[in-house]
């Protein structure tokens, strides 16, 4: 008979195993590579925004990056096959210079040829392939679309370039950190010169606010709220505008660079909401429209926030950045998070939105700081995540409600930022960090892990 601890007791790396064998019963392989089902069950159209069949947020890129991060924990070149794979579906459904070409209208302009579904997510991963393969195929590939972005771009009577005109992390921003992260691989100062460009373009669209500077990165109309209203958070608000302005002053030492970033931080902390003993905050979704709702994952809460802050303190050194990674932090610590669910943390266990990308950042947390709070927190988040997935005959997915207006939609969609795929992949950074701490491939857009 077996003891009841048994039933409980989930091996960390066999967890993750477990979930690359879920997504393998809905893999499909043609003459050009591996991709898989964007959600198991369910027709999706290939080429929806953000859900594409080759997307780093949902499609073949992103899952080929936690197939590679597996191979790099575990060294079973099965799993680098399934990487390689994918993004050799990635090269070879690339659309080139025409995923530019029609931007699109409108709240959306922009994401679709952006960093999270367009050419540039696949590159970024073509790279690591081929930092780990040395194929030039991969090397090539990652290049090439550096080159196509800059031959795609338009430019502004001032001299600055765009791609959509939309600069949030989803459109315009993404491809500026893309140029960035090549850039530091590469070493090629055209990559760095073009990234500058489309960073004064940003510049130029950077509005006064009390204590700082802000930008309208979305229309906030499209959300059901009132005009011109303004996102604070990371993926479409004014911490992941700053953020890439600070990432270009890390490179350039352009001072208008330092000061708008600058000035994004300080408009997030004159809107943010704190704790009584002024040790915790959370900042709201939409100033001014959104006061009460307090997202508390990457997209749109303090994770992604805090990562203004971190490169802020990384490139001035100022102690009062510090500071507010810690009080972001010790918000959502605050809500009961990450065992306890809130409007702003609905039941979502993507790494966008929920428990996994909670994981990712508590561990960053935890190095930079070294306060054991922060581990455990993490440890908490790896047992929510667990406790709600769906495990059976050798398999592990997670059903979740990825769309907070639409909480009856509880799908088990299979993508890295959305999906199954990043829930395994949070959790199998938690399991190398108590055991090897190599590096396995950090997300492009996250500043801790580089």
């Amino acid at each position: 008979m077996a003891d009841i601890e048994d039933w409980f007791d989930t091996d960390l790396l066999d967890s993750v195993k477990e979930t690359a064998t879920w997504l393998s019963d809905y893999e499909h392989e043609d003459g050009d590579g591996l991709y898989w089902d964007v959600l198991p069950g369910k027709d999706i159209d290939p080429r929806s925004t953000l859900t594409s069949v080759t997307s780093l947020y949902g499609g073949a890129a992103g899952i080929a990056l936690f197939f590679l991060r597996l191979y790099r924990v575990t060294g079973e070149t099965s799993y680098l096959d399934k990487a390689k794979g994918g993004i050799n579906y990635v090269i070879a459904h690339n659309d080139g210079a025409k995923a530019y070409e029609d931007a699109g209208e409108g709240t959306m302009r922009g994401i679709a040829a952006g960093l999270m579904n367009g050419p540039a997510g696949g590159g970024y991963v073509s790279y690591l392939l081929y930092e780990d393969t040395k194929d030039e195929k991969y090397l090539n590939y990652a290049l090439d679309v550096s080159d196509t972005l800059l031959a795609a771009a338009d430019s502004a009577d001032d001299g600055s370039i765009y791609w959509s005109g939309n600069f949030g992390i989803l459109s315009d921003g993404g491809l500026i950190l893309y140029l960035i992260w090549i850039y530091e691989k590469t070493g090629r100062e055209e990559y760095l010169l073009a990234a500058k460009k489309a960073g004064l373009f940003i510049t130029a669209q950077a509005e006064e606010a009390p204590d700082g500077i802000r930008w309208y990165v979305m229309d906030t109309e499209a959300f059901g709220l009132g005009s011109h209203g303004f996102f604070p958070g990371f993926f479409y608000g004014t911490a992941g505008t700053g953020y890439i302005l600070a990432k270009l002053y890390e490179h350039t030492k352009d001072e208008l660079f330092l000061r708008q970033a600058e000035g994004a931080a300080g408009y997030i902390r004159s809107i943010a909401d704190l704790s009584k003993d002024r040790h915790a905050a959370l900042v709201r979704y939409n100033d001014p429209y959104k006061p009460d709702l307090h997202y508390l994952g990457v997209c749109q809460g303090p994770i992604g926030t805090s990562r203004l802050f971190y490169q802020l303190y990384k490139v001035t050194g100022k102690p009062e950045y510090l500071e507010w990674i810690v009080k972001l932090t010790d918000g959502i610590l605050k809500t009961g998070a990450p065992r306890i669910h809130s409007k702003g943390y609905w039941h979502t266990y993507c790494y966008c939105c929920g428990a996994a990308g909670m994981i990712e950042h508590f561990l960053s947390v935890y190095r930079l700081t070294d306060e054991d709070r922060f581990f455990a927190a993490a440890g908490a988040a790896v047992d929510t995540l667990l406790g709600d997935s769906v495990a059976d005959d050798g398999r592990r997915c997670w059903y979740t409600a990825w769309n907070r207006h639409l909480p009856g939609e509880v799908e088990p969609w299979a993508g890295l930022y959305l999906g199954s795929a990043g829930s395994a992949s949070s959790i199998l950074s938690f399991y190398n960090f108590i055991n090897d701490d190599k590096e396995i491939g950090a997300y492009i857009e996250d500043p801790y892990n580089k």
